[in-house]
C-alpha cells in the first residue's frame, strides 16, 4: 500500500500569542512560561507507570518523535512553538509516563516526499514512534501497533464553502450526487459507493489524477463536491458530509514493543477517565460542530488506603484560597473542593503553607507536599513547577488592575506588583518588577501608588476591593481567554491518584460546583464590619482618648463608609440583575417573612395574565416581578412539587415536570437553598430554575436505546432475556422460537459485511411482519434471533407462521443492488401455560433448532409440551 493512504493530515488551530502566557502566569503564580528547547508536557488521565523507586528513572527517558508537519496536527505557531492535535495527545501521555520528547520534522519538497522520508526514519531507527497510522495487515508485520487508537478520521464529502451546489440540506432530496474522485482511491470509492446506494443518490463521478483536478472539478461545476478525508483542511471548502471512520495510532519500528505496549496502557486510562479527549481536541484542532466518573473497586480500595495527603497552598489569592488572618485556618473554594474530593473518595488531605523563598522548587520540597492548590492549566509552569495537572474546578477571566492614576494604554516602564512565587521568572525578565508576599498586598500597592499595576480575575479583583476598601484602583478584561484552576500533583505522580482525582473532580455536577462557589465567595456584612473595625482600630482607640468630638468624627466616617459600602452593594445588585436577565436561568428568591415572591422571569412558570394581576406589584426597574401572598399563590397555581421547592425545599435540587402555557410538559430543574440569621433560622429561599427539557429527553431516549440492539432495532439479547424470562416464570408464555439464518459466513465472504448487516436487518423487518406486535422478538447475537409468543396459540397457527417464514426466506440486496435471497431455520417449543426458567426453555429450543439443521435446513422443528403430558413434536419443512 501507498504510504500516503496510511497518514491522516489536519487543520490549524488558534495561535497562542505571548500575552496569553503572560496572563496564564499571573492566575496560575508559577516560575515561568518560556518552553524549553525540548518540549516535556502533563496531561491529566493516568495510566499503570513504574513505581515510585524508579519513577525519576522514567521521567528522564527521552522519547524521539519523528512527524510531518501538517496544519492542525503537527505545526508551529507564529512564537515557534508547536502545537495540534498529535502533539497535544503526546503532551498528555507524557504528564503520566515522564517522557520528554526530541521532536524530529522530515524533510521533503512535498507531503508525500516526507511521509516516505518519516517511515525511512522509523525503518532506520532515527526516531522511536510517529503518529497518523491506519492500521493494515500489511503495516504490522513492519511496525509495532497498539491495541487503542488515539484519533479518528472519516471519509468526507467537501464542496465549496461559498456557492455550492448542494447543502446538508438539500442533497438527499436532489436524487443524484456528482463526485470527484482520485483514480487511485480505491477503498473511499466503495464507501463513497455504498453511502449514495443507502442515500438512494444517483453517483456519477468525476475521475481526477491528482488533487488539484479535485478543486478545479468542483470549482468549474464539473462535480457537485469531491471526496477526501475530514482532517484534511481544505481552505475555501467546508464538510458536506461525512462517513465511514478510520482509527489511527502511534507505531514504533518493529521490535519495540515495550515503548507501545506504555502508549497502550496510557491511552487506555486516558479513555476511562476522560472518555471525551479525543472528541474534545477533534473540535479543537480541526474546528467540527459529551461519562462515566464513578470509581472501580480498586480506586476506592486505593483511596481507603492511602495515607493522609498534604496539599501546599503556594499562592494566597481569595476568595480561591487563603489562610485566615485570626485563625490561621484554610478557606477558599478550593478548600471546598478538597473536602468534596475527601467526602467522594475516602480521601484525606492536610493544608499547609508553603512559606516565601528565592528558590521555588526548594520551597515546595522543603514543605513535604503531594499536591499544590489553585494553579492555573499552564503546562509551561506546571513543568517548572514539577507537577502534573489535575482536571480543572473552576474557570476566571483575567484582569488587569491598575492605579486609577496611570494610563492602562502606557505600561512601559511601570512598576508590576507580583507575588514572591513569580521572582526569578518570565515576568521579571521583562518588566519592571515589586515583590510582595501574597497578592492582597499586590493590590494594596497598587492602591496605594507604590506599585502601577498588577494582575486578578473575575473573582479576586472584586473580594480584594471590596474586602480592602480599595478605592483607588481600576480594573479592565486583560484577553477574551478565560483560565482554568487545578490542582497540581507534585512529582513522581501516583498514576492512581491523579485517575481517582480526575474522575472525582469531573464528576462535580454545575449544582455542586455552584454551591462551593457561593459558600466561598461571599462576603458578608459582618465580615466586612469586623474588616473595617479592625483596620481602624487604632483610629477608634486614639479617638476615645482625645476627645468626644473625634469620636462622633469618627462615627460620622464610619457611618459614610457604611452608606458607600451599601451604595457599592446597590450597584453591584444592579450589575448582577442585568447580568441574570442574559442568562438562559431564571433566578428568583422567596422572602418567608413576608411571604414574597421575587423572581426574574415570571411567565415560564406563571403563563396566565389574570394571576400576575391579581398577585403581582407593580414592576420594579431591572429584571424581577414580585409577587405577594407568594406561598398561596403558587400552590394554586402550579404543580405541588414545584410550588414546595419554591418556598419551602427539601432537598437542594429538583427535577419536575411543569405544564406550559399550551398544557405540555417541560422539564425544569428547580436548585433553591434557604438563607438563615444568626440564629440558625431560616429567613428566606434564594435559587435559580433551568429548563432541562432536552437533557431529560435525551436521557429517557439513551434509556429506551440501552434495551435494542443498535443494528434490527430489535430488543437486544439481555432484555429479551428477561422480558421472556418473566413471562414463562409467570406461566403467560406461549411457545419460544429461536431463529438462525443457513450458511450466513457465506454472505458476509461473498457480499461483503456491509450486505451481511442489510441481510439481518431483512430478517428483523421479517420477523416482525410474521408476528403480532405484542409478542417479544430479539437479536440474540450474531445470525441468531429468538420469538417469545405473548400469551397461549394454537400449533397450527404457529406452525403455519414458521412455515410461512421459512418459505419466503429472507430477500436483501447486495453492494451491487442485485436481489439476494437467503434461508432460515427455526427450532420451538411450546409451553402450554407451563412454568420454567428461562434457560431451561431456551435449551429446548435450541435442541429443536439443532434437529432442523441436522435434517436439512430451511426447515423447522417445534416440540409441544403441556403441564401433565408427555412430549409430542412437531416437524414441518420448507
Amino acid at each position: 500500500m501507498g504510504t500516503k493512504s496510511h497518514h491522516i493530515s489536519a487543520t490549524s488551530t488558534t495561535l497562542r500569542s505571548v500575552l496569553a502566557t503572560l496572563l496564564a502566569l499571573a492566575l496560575a503564580l508559577s516560575v515561568a512560561a518560556v518552553p524549553a528547547a525540548t518540549p516535556q508536557a502533563f496531561a491529566d488521565n493516568a495510566p499503570a507507570s513504574p513505581s515510585a523507586s524508579n519513577a525519576e528513572e522514567t521521567q528522564q527517558r527521552v522519547i524521539k518523535v519523528g512527524y510531518v508537519t501538517r496544519p492542525g496536527d503537527f505545526s508551529r505557531n507564529e512564537s515557534g512553538q508547536l502545537e495540534g492535535y498529535t502533539y497535544d495527545y503526546l503532551m498528555r501521555i507524557a504528564q503520566f509516563t515522564g517522557w520528554k520528547y526530541e521532536f524530529i520534522e522530515a524533510e521533503g519538497e512535498t507531503t508525500d516526499e516526507s511521509a516516505l522520508r518519516l517511515l525511512e526514519m522509523l525503518d532506520n531507527g532515527e526516531v522511536d514512534i510517529e503518529g497518523n497510522m491506519t492500521y493494515s495487515s500489511a503495516l504490522a508485520t513492519m511496525y509495532e501497533y497498539p491495541q487503542n487508537s488515539y484519533g479518528t478520521a472519516h471519509t468526507a464529502l467537501f464542496v465549496p464553502e461559498t456557492d455550492a451546489k448542494v447543502s446538508t440540506t438539500n442533497y438527499v432530496t436532489r436524487g443524484k450526487l456528482s463526485v470527484a474522485i482520485l483514480a487511485s482511491a480505491k477503498q473511499r470509492r466503495e464507501e463513497l459507493t455504498y453511502f449514495c446506494q443507502k442515500n438512494n443518490l444517483e453517483l456519477t463521478t468525476v475521475e481526477c489524477a491528482a488533487e488539484q483536478g479535485l478543486y478545479d472539478a468542483v470549482t468549474s461545476g464539473k462535480a457537485d463536491a469531491f471526496l477526501d478525508i475530514d482532517v484534511n483542511v481544505r481552505e475555501g471548502f467546508v464538510i458536506l458530509e461525512s462517513f465511514v471512520g478510520r482509527p489511527y495510532y502511534f507505531t514504533a519500528p518493529k521490535g519495540q514493543r515495550a515503548i507501545i505496549d506504555e502508549i497502550d496502557a496510557t491511552i487506555k486510562h486516558i479513555n476511562e477517565s476522560n472518555p471525551t479527549l479525543q472528541n474534545s481536541l477533534y473540535n479543537q484542532y480541526f474546528n467540527h460542530s459529551s461519562s462515566n466518573y464513578e470509581l472501580t473497586d480498586d480506586e476506592k480500595a486505593f483511596a481507603r488506603q492511602r495515607d493522609t495527603l498534604r496539599v501546599g497552598i503556594l499562592s494566597e489569592k481569595a476568595p480561591v484560597q487563603s489562610f485566615d488572618k485570626t485563625t490561621g485556618k484554610p478557606t477558599g473554594v478550593t478548600i471546598g473542593v478538597l473536602d468534596f474530593l475527601s467526602e467522594r473518595t475516602g480521601l484525606e488531605f492536610e493544608v499547609v503553607k508553603i512559606e516565601r523563598s528565592d528558590d521555588l522548587n526548594a520551597a515546595i520540597k522543603a514543605a513535604d507536599v503531594d499536591l499544590i492548590g489553585g494553579i492555573d492549566t499552564n503546562q509551561d509552569a506546571a513543568l517548572k513547577m514539577g507537577v502534573s495537572l489535575s482536571a480543572p474546578y473552576m474557570t476566571a477571566s483575567m484582569q488587569m488592575v491598575y492605579n486609577k492614576f496611570v494610563n492602562p494604554d502606557e505600561l512601559d516602564g511601570k512598576r508590576l506588583a507580583i507575588p514572591w512565587e513569580l521572582e526569578g521568572g518570565f515576568l521579571s525578565s521583562t518588566r519592571n518588577i515589586v515583590v510582595y508576599d501574597s497578592l492582597d498586598e499586590c493590590f494594596k500597592a497598587v492602591n496605594s501608588g507604590e506599585a502601577d499595576y498588577t494582575y486578578g480575575t473575575t473573582f479576586t479583583t472584586p473580594y480584594y476591593t471590596n474586602v480592602g476598601g480599595l478605592t483607588n484602583i481600576l480594573s479592565l478584561p486583560a484577553s477574551t481567554k478565560t483560565t482554568e484552576v487545578c490542582l497540581g500533583i507534585v512529582h513522581p505522580v501516583e498514576p492512581e491518584l491523579l485517575t481517582i482525582l480526575n474522575k472525582s473532580i469531573r464528576g462535580l455536577s454545575t449544582e455542586e460546583l455552584d454551591s462551593i462557589i457561593y459558600d466561598n465567595s461571599l462576603i458578608t456584612q459582618n465580615e466586612q464590619i469586623n474588616l473595617f473595625i479592625r483596620d481602624h482600630l487604632l483610629e477608634l482607640a486614639v479617638g476615645c482618648i482625645v476627645v468626644l468630638t473625634l469620636i462622633i468624627a469618627l462615627l460620622a466616617l464610619y457611618l459614610h463608609q457604611r452608606v458607600k459600602a451599601a451604595r457599592s452593594v446597590r450597584e453591584e445588585n444592579r450589575r448582577f440583575q442585568k447580568l441574570y436577565s442574559l442568562a438562559n436561568e431564571e433566578f428568583f428568591e422567596y422572602n418567608i417573612k413576608n411571604d414574597t415572591l421575587m423572581i426574574s422571569d415570571p411567565h415560564t412558570l406563571i403563563p396566565s395574565s389574570e394571576d400576575l394581576k391579581e398577585y403581582a406589584l407593580p414592576a420594579d426597574e431591572g429584571p424581577y416581578r414580585l409577587f405577594r401572598n407568594a406561598r398561596e399563590f403558587l400552590e394554586r397555581n402550579l404543580e405541588p412539587g414545584v410550588a414546595e421547592a419554591l418556598t419551602s425545599p427539601s432537598m437542594n435540587s429538583v427535577d419536575v415536570a411543569h405544564a406550559d402555557a399550551d398544557g405540555n410538559a417541560v422539564w425544569l430543574r428547580i436548585i433553591s437553598h434557604f438563607v438563615v440569621d444568626d440564629a440558625g433560622k431560616p429567613i428566606s429561599v434564594i435559587g435559580k430554575i433551568t429548563n432541562i427539557d432536552d437533557e431529560m429527553r435525551e436521557k429517557l431516549d439513551l434509556s429506551e436505546r440501552a434495551h435494542h440492539d443498535g443494528l434490527t432495532g430489535l430488543l437486544n439479547w439481555k432484555t429479551f432475556q428477561e422480558r421472556a424470562g418473566a413471562l414463562m416464570k409467570e406461566g403467560n408464555a406461549g411457545a419460544l422460537l429461536v431463529f438462525d439464518t443457513d450458511d450466513f459466513k457465506q454472505v458476509n465472504d461473498t457480499y461483503g459485511h456491509q450486505s451481511g448487516d442489510v441481510a439481518l436487518q431483512s430478517t428483523a423487518d421479517a420477523l416482525r411482519r410474521t408476528f403480532r406486535p405484542q409478542d417479544l422478538i430479539g437479536r440474540l447475537g450474531g445470525d441468531e434471533f429468538a420469538v417469545c409468543i405473548n400469551g397461549p396459540i394454537e400449533l397450527s397457527n404457529l406452525e403455519e407462521r414458521c412455515a410461512g417464514i421459512v418459505k419466503r426466506g429472507v430477500e436483501f440486496r447486495d453492494q451491487d443492488g442485485t436481489m439476494r435471497t437467503i434461508t432460515i431455520s427455526v427450532g420451538g417449543v411450546m409451553f402450554a401455560g407451563k412454568t420454567n426458567s428461562y434457560q431451561t426453555w431456551y435449551r429446548a429450543a435450541d435442541q429443536a433448532l439443532y434437529r432442523a439443521k441436522a435434517g436439512g435446513k430451511d426447515r423447522f422443528v417445534i416440540e409441544q409440551r403441556a403441564a401433565d403430558e408427555s412430549d409430542a413434536n412437531g416437524d414441518g419443512e420448507q
